[in-house]
């Protein structure tokens, strides 16, 4: 049952909220300014590739991997770098179940794309259903569902793991690609839609761009206009 907005409003006032970061029960949000000010926002770093949001050292249209061999995805919409304190809340809602601090992390990705260009629908990066089983759920999917939710965009479950492996963790680029390429497909109800469409693919961390790579090379060998990267994080060095 949605409570009316007077009704919900008194009891934050009587429950607040704490940050998740301090503690500080001063706020009604799940973040306090201080700490939210303290986060490692992309937007703050001088140079960043403008294919994969890599944080670069010195103004360059692109990083070394992408003027190398540019990838199939379009542009990246990123919130953060993958570093302290934002690391600790993807741990949290990824390792520790803390749906808290995904709720939290999706509030952040929504304002970071708010201002992105507007794909036709978004699709969550997938994971294998063992893996799914495992942790109990699909962090991508559920801030999928909480981006479209906020900004009035569809979600579509179009892809799909087939080949269980363990992390990925310590690999290199070339290796994940490959293990990729092998463990990846595309739902075939869903083909339809995909032709024609311009798709956000939706991450939590994105690293070597391994992963953003082989989807987006899927998702428009299966006719898509074009894919977009939407993610929380990115790594500084790739």
């Amino acid at each position: 049952m949605t409570l009316p907005p007077f009704l919900s409003g008194f009891i934050n006032q009587l429950i607040p909220n704490h940050c998740l970061l301090c503690g500080d029960t001063q706020g009604q949000s799940l973040i306090c300014t201080h700490c939210h000010e303290q986060l490692p926002h992309l937007e703050t770093f001088p140079f960043l590739c403008s294919c994969c949001a890599l944080p670069l050292k010195s103004a360059a249209p692109f990083c070394g991997h992408c003027l190398e061999r540019k990838p199939a995805f379009s542009r990246s919409c990123i919130a953060f770098s993958y570093e302290h304190p934002l690391d600790f809340l993807i741990h949290q809602f990824k390792y520790r179940r803390q749906l808290t601090s995904g709720k939290l992390l999706g509030e952040m990705l929504t304002e970071a794309c708010r201002q992105a260009e507007r794909p036709d629908f978004l699709v969550p990066a997938p994971i294998h259903w063992r893996k799914r089983w495992q942790r109990g759920f699909n962090q991508t999917e559920l801030l999928a569902r909480q981006l479209g939710k906020s900004l009035q965009l569809p979600v579509v479950d179009a892809l799909h793991q087939t080949r269980y492996h363990e992390s990925q963790k310590g690999l290199g680029r070339q290796q994940r690609q490959k293990n990729l390429r092998q463990s990846l497909a595309i739902r075939a109800k869903f083909t339809l839609r995909i032709n024609g469409a311009h798709i956000a693919l939706v991450d939590d961390v994105v690293t070597t761009t391994a992963t953003a790579r082989a989807l987006s090379e899927l998702l428009l060998k299966a006719g898509a206009q074009r894919v977009d990267i939407w993610a929380l994080a990115r790594t500084p060095d790739n």
